[in-house]
């Protein structure tokens, strides 16, 4: 068992296999990827995994949801803040650390079951010292502004001092190894004692001073009593530091524990961070460090009771599956409904925290029914944002709202105009000028949630209003061409997004049509039946009769690309003209190598993609179109899709699994589960893949079980891999919560665990629970 790696004490505490992620041995090029692996976070804020005594190669980030900068970038991003990690404990002036010892034993762990990150380190220093340090970690799920870190330190063959260093670090900066575009986002405002003891910094963004305080003490125990002495506050420029030594004797342990926490203006007034914090922090130590960690572990159970998916008979993939669901659950915020789920959640700095198309297609629907508190505040976080969507789409020309491709805390497009590479060479970026597909997943994102939840209070009042002002937009995008009589979006760029700018993506005229049908069919029905709630709405935006009317006409004539007598969709107009290339051989970890016809055309001349597109649309909109078709778009286009991006996998598993390609789409499960643990893409270092988080769980329940939500009843429809001999996991459905267990040779049974009573369709046959 992993759990007996570690500090006695604590082994009770720590899950079985199933629920940890080891790491066995030291590598300093392995630490990138696991700070990411091991990064903790509570929906408020989120730090990565490195070490307390700090590492040579290292990216130390700490982020608040929702706390962006500018300053000299080119977008609002999450600011990288001061890191709080730090405790460095010395021997005679030598630091006891991985990188400057030799490591005798060395295991760190992530316990998914309670979100603790444990160490177990035994490091021999130059002049023979030994010392064993155990570690565990955790970010409070119970009271987000509070952190703990404790050490267990033993001496194993000397008695001496050791000297220890609490540090708050203020000099971290985004994109702390990239020398061209390292950036300061904060600016220190005061570096002083926290109290008595301890240490404190404030910090402020540099476009907007918004203010971020961080407090934190470090205490040292033997027997339970406090025996730090000789404390001293230092403030090196821009690092809190405060001194402290412990006598010690061979084979005795002491105990180093520290107390942090963490507020922002947004919570309390600048003046009150300081007090609040150190009232924070003495409640913290008065209460003690087991305490917190128990209330802690005492919301993830729970947590994990609604969020858990076992699959029985394939552990690694049970694991695997296990490890996205913990990232992404632990990202979601249900108390804030001004912030999202950003690309790379909490744990690195690639696309600047922002939200994008990924949250409405890959991440919500897990939320709606797991966590619908949730999905409902990332639902509201586009409301707040509704009004600059509508300047975006003022801006650009057009009517309605048009929402940003990479959203930040204030809804104002932050997708950079040019991108510069390592080298220093720049190109244009035109994604957000053109993949305009972004306004319809919005709209899609609140059907969804709605069907899941049957939440009608909020479809009838801000989503009918996110609707009305995507239709409305779509309506003005679309180009009329007399000489065809048809609509046409043109100079757009689908989901692939290896061919941009093109005429006519099917995927984005589709869903152009689809968003302009269901607000037709919306508004007629609350004229119906919620009279009062169409009044507000056409108040609120100026609906009119007129408009709607003048919307079926264009929804009638939008262009949908095919090819001519077959059943071939057209990803977009002209694509069945490039050249034609396939994709047949695959590397070791069964990703697909990139052809050798490649070498001698650009991407964009062929019908090679990055991701799917049209296997894209047929998976969200599946119903408009009949199994022969399906099946004939799956086969055409998984053999041209590279899979550069994580979001491609988990559809092509599901879509697999629609299409009767089971072994293929178990492999693409695989590929998906496993993109970070193993990190197959190589950029694992950047954080972890939230959109394919979302996706892995897709697939499971979606795909594998079969889950479905048609005419307002629940369906499942099992299709089980032959690894897996049961799946079990639970879903809110309804005002119902429910659990589902499916066996192996495609059975299911439901379980009503609270909530009125509801109907489901196992199989085909309707049953009442």
């Amino acid at each position: 068992m992993i759990r007996d790696i570690f500090a006695e004490p604590w082994r009770e505490n720590i899950g079985t296999d199933d629920w940890v992620i080891l790491q066995d041995r030291y590598d300093p090029e392995e630490n990138l990827k696991y700070e990411s692996l091991f990064a903790l976070s509570n929906g408020y804020l989120g730090i990565r995994g490195s070490y307390e005594e700090g590492t040579k190669i290292t990216l130390p980030y700490l982020y608040i949801n929702g706390v962006f900068d500018k300053s000299e970038t080119f977008m609002r991003e999450l600011a990288a803040l001061p890191n709080w990690l730090g405790i460095r404990l010395y021997v005679e002036k030598e630091l006891i650390g991985v990188e400057n010892c030799e490591i005798l034993e060395f295991a760190r762990a992530l316990d998914m079951k309670q979100a603790v990150l444990y160490r177990h380190t035994v490091l021999k220093d130059k002049k023979g010292r030994i010392t064993k340090i155990e570690g565990r970690r955790f970010v409070s799920r119970d009271n987000v502004h509070r952190m703990g870190i404790e050490l267990l330190v033993t001496p194993m063959n000397y008695s001496g001092i050791i000297e220890a260093e609490n540090i708050i670090d203020g000099t971290i900066v985004n994109f702390y190894d990239a020398p061209r575009f390292k950036v300061k986002h904060m600016y220190q405002t005061a570096n002083e004692r926290l109290g008595e003891d301890g240490v404190y910094m404030e910090t402020a963004t540099r476009d907007r001073h918004l203010h971020v305080g961080c407090g934190c003490r470090l205490e040292a125990y033997k027997d339970g009593q406090p025996v730090m002495g000789n404390r001293m506050f230092n403030a090196f420029g821009e690092q809190a530091v405060e001194f402290g030594d412990v006598h010690v004797k061979e084979g005795e342990c002491v105990r180093f524990v520290k107390y942090v926490s963490m507020y922002t203006e947004r919570e309390c007034p600048a003046y009150a961070l300081h007090t609040t914090i150190k009232d924070e922090v003495d409640r913290f130590a008065g209460e003690g460090f087991g305490a917190e960690l128990e209330k802690h572990a005492k919301v993830y159970e729970k947590m994990w009771q609604e969020a858990d998916v076992r699959i029985n008979g394939d552990f690694e993939l049970d694991r695997a599956v296990r490890f996205n669901i913990f990232h992404l659950m632990s990202t979601g915020n249900e108390t804030d409904d001004r912030v999202s789920v950003g690309a790379k959640l909490l744990t690195g700095e690639e696309y600047g925290g922002h939200a994008f198309w990924d949250i409405e297609l890959f991440m919500l629907p897990f939320f709606s029914y797991v966590f619908p508190q949730m999905a409902k505040n990332m639902e509201t976080y586009r409301y707040h944002l509704l009004d600059a969507a509508r300047d975006n789409a003022r801006k650009n020309g057009f009517k309605g709202a048009q929402y940003p491709w990479e959203s930040a805390d204030d809804g104002t497009e932050q997708c950079p105009d040019w991108t510069i590479e390592p080298d220093g060479t720049c190109y244009r970026c035109y994604v957000a000028v053109y993949e305009h597909h972004v306004t319809a997943d919005v709209a899609y994102g609140i059907y969804d949630y709605v069907k899941i939840t049957n939440d009608k209070d909020f479809l009838l009042n801000e989503g009918a209003e996110i609707l009305t002002e995507t239709a409305r937009f779509w309506a003005s995008r679309c180009e009329y061409i007399p000489e065809k009589d048809r609509y046409e979006i043109n100079q757009v760029t689908g989901p692939d997004e290896w061919h941009e700018p093109v005429d006519n993506n099917l995927y984005t005229n589709y869903f152009a049509r689809w968003n302009l049908r269901y607000v037709m069919v919306l508004t007629e029905q609350m004229k119906r039946e919620y009279p009062d709630a169409y009044a507000s709405l056409a108040e609120k935006t100026g609906l009119t009769d007129e408009e709607v009317k003048s919307w079926d006409e264009v929804q009638k004539k939008i262009y949908l690309p095919r090819k001519e007598g077959t059943n071939l969709l057209e990803q977009f107009e002209g694509y069945f003209d490039l050249h034609d290339v396939v994709i047949d051989k695959y590397d070791e970890n069964d990703w697909p190598i990139r052809p050798e016809a490649l070498n001698h055309y650009p991407k964009g001349e062929t019908q090679i993609l990055k991701q799917p597109d049209v296997v894209l649309l047929l998976h969200l909109l599946g119903e408009e179109f009949d199994k022969e078709l399906i099946k004939e778009n799956y086969d055409y286009y998984e053999k041209r899709t590279l899979h550069g991006s994580s979001l491609s996998p988990s559809i092509y598993s599901v879509m697999g699994l629609k299409v009767g390609d089971d072994s293929r789409a178990y492999r693409y499960l695989r590929r998906a589960a496993f993109i970070d643990l193993l990190n197959l893409q190589k950029n694992t270092r950047e954080g972890i893949h939230a959109a394919n988080a979302g996706g892995v769980w897709q697939t499971v329940v979606f795909g594998f079980a079969g889950v479905s939500i048609e005419e307002g009843i629940l369906k499942i429809c099992p299709n089980m891999p032959k690894e897996w001999t049961d799946l079990t996991f639970r879903l809110h459905y309804y005002g119902s919560w429910i659990e589902i267990t499916v066996s192996g040779d495609n059975t299911a049974s439901v379980k009503l665990l609270s909530g009125e009573h509801a109907k489901v369709n196992i199989n085909g046959s309707i049953q009442e629970i």
